[in-house]
This record gives structure tokens, C-alpha cells and sequence, in this order.
């Protein structure tokens, strides 16, 4: 009985961790991140495409403002003075004024400071004067 005692007391007085038991941490790991990265990046482009939406959304808003919107045929993002959407990302657009001033339609087209586009609304073509 006392054998048993002074050899686990001999195991448990052993620091660090054998190789394989790394391996096993390194590829719990792996699979957790295999499992979090697709939906945390997915879940990055729904807010994305949201947060573009809104925006389109808040143009037409500020459209609405303006005296006598209904007799034009559209309305350009920089006639409406909206803040923009950060400092990162910079957009141009128009909303298109149809049916009489009773359908508006937002467009859109933002590009990030590297130049690339981040959202293009389909459909969109700048009028001429935005």
C-alpha cells in the first residue's frame, strides 16, 4: 500500500505535458475554430449588407425632406448632406423618384479606403449631375 501512495505522488510531482496531449489541445483547437469561423464571418456580412440597407433606407428618408421631391427624377446622395457611414467607407448614390414621387428607390455604391467595393446596389447607374 505504501508502493501505491509514493508512486502517485511520483506521477503527480511530474510538470509539463507529453506530446501527445499538445496534439490533442492543437486539434480541439483547430476543430472549434473550423466550427466559430464560417459563422462569425457570415454573420459579419449580414450586418454588412444591413448596414448598407439602412442606409439606403435613411436616403430615402432625407429625400422626403426636401421641398418638392415628387417633380424630380431623382435625388443625389450628395444633395441630401448625410453623414457617411464611417470614416473607412465612402458611397455615392441617388434615389430614384417614380410613379409620380410615390415610389422612391435607393441606389447605391460604396467603395472602402483600398478602393474596392464593398456594396453595389443592383441596378445602380450614377445619373448624370450626382
Amino acid at each position: 500500500m505504501i508502493n501505491l501512495s509514493l508512486r502517485i505522488g511520483e506521477i503527480m510531482n511530474k510538470k509539463g505535458f507529453t506530446l501527445a496531449e499538445l496534439l490533442a489541445v492543437i486539434a480541439l483547437l483547430a476543430l472549434v475554430m473550423m466550427l466559430v469561423v464560417p459563422g462569425v464571418s457570415s454573420l459579419k456580412r449580414n450586418n454588412d449588407r444591413k448596414q448598407y440597407q439602412t442606409y439606403g433606407d435613411m436616403m430615402v428618408e432625407y429625400t422626403k425632406t426636401i421641398p418638392l421631391y415628387k417633380q424630380k427624377g431623382h435625388v443625389c446622395l450628395s444633395d441630401l448632406n448625410m453623414q457617411p457611414i464611417n470614416n473607412k467607407i465612402t458611397c455615392n448614390g441617388y434615389v430614384l423618384i417614380t410613379n409620380n414621387g410615390n415610389t422612391l428607390t435607393p441606389y447605391l455604391s460604396c467603395t472602402n479606403s483600398n478602393g474596392e467595393e464593398t456594396y453595389k446596389t443592383t441596378g445602380y447607374s450614377l445619373p448624370s449631375g450626382c
